[in-house]
Parts: C-alpha cells; sequence; structure tokens
C-alpha cells in the first residue's frame, strides 16, 4: 500500500535513509529535515507499507514543470517485491495529472541494481556529476520525459 506519509513516520524514513542511501556518507536526512519535506506544501512523502510497517518511501520536490526525486529507499528485507516501482508509478501518475513534464534524480553511479530499475521505468541517463557524494562518489544524473515535446508544441495556446 502507498499512502502520504505522516509525521510519524519521519523517525523510519530518516533511519532507512541512514542505513540505505546515506551509508557511508555524512547523515544528512536525519528526521528534522525528512519532518520538514513531510509538511512542505511543495514536495512530497511517500511511503509503502508491508506487513504493517514502512517499506519503503520517496521524498520528491516539484517546480512548475519539473519534478525532483532526492531520496527513495526501500527495506532490504522487502526488495524484489515491486515497491520501488510501485513508488515511482505512484510518483509518475501524480505527475502526469498536475502537468510536470520531467522527472530527475541522481542516484550513485556504482548502484547498478538502482539504475537498472530506473531504466526499466523509462528512466534514461542524462549525465554524471562528479563526486556528488561528497566528493567520493559519482551521481549518475536520470531524467524521464512525461510529456512529449512535439505533442505539447501542438497543444493550442
Amino acid at each position: 500500500m502507498i499512502r502520504l506519509a505522516k509525521s510519524v513516520d519521519a523517525t523510519t524514513i530518516a533511519q532507512l535513509s541512514r542505513s540505505q542511501i546515506e551509508n557511508g556518507l555524512p547523515w544528512r536526512w536525519k528526521p528534522g529535515r525528512v519532518q520538514h519535506y513531510i509538511r512542505d506544501t511543495g514536495s512530497t512523502v511517500i511511503v509503502s507499507e508491508s506487513e504493517n510497517r514502512l517499506s519503503g518511501f520517496a521524498i520528491t520536490s516539484f517546480a512548475e514543470t519539473s519534478a525532483h526525486i532526492s531520496l527513495l529507499a526501500v527495506d532490504p528485507v522487502f526488495r524484489r517485491q515491486g515497491i520501488a516501482t510501485l513508488l515511482i508509478r505512484w510518483l509518475t501518475q501524480s505527475c502526469r495529472v498536475a502537468g510536470i513534464g520531467c522527472i530527475r534524480l541522481e542516484v550513485r553511479a556504482t548502484n547498478i541494481d538502482a539504475i537498472d530499475c530506473y531504466l526499466s521505468l523509462g528512466f534514461r541517463k542524462v549525465g554524471v556529476r562528479k563526486g556528488y557524494y561528497d566528493g567520493r562518489e559519482d551521481a549518475q544524473l536520470m531524467a524521464l520525459v512525461l510529456i512529449n515535446p512535439d505533442i505539447e508544441a501542438q497543444r493550442p495556446t
């Protein structure tokens, strides 16, 4: 089940970020920061629940025509069950309804499983940001275009 995060989820989300995303890096997504994004009207924090516990989450910020997935993680106990796919599909559908044309994200260049997952969902590799992760590791930049620019250009104004 996918739902909007609640304030009580902030600590669990932060801990999952610490262990699965920020592993080996300074801990930046602490509960207070996650709480800010849960409350912020310019972002959405969604969670998946499996077996009555939080099994994954995504934190996404929105601009006028684009969205940026800041964090997405799935608890290792629940991996390979399609949770990341469900989270991305929920975000993608929401973005389409809102008229968002593109979703962007960064992922560790060494995280081949995540890169493959994003590619299977239609994301494309659009660049590399050297030293993005605390100067220690590169980021693979990825994007999913939701609105075909050729079709969009034909819409009446």
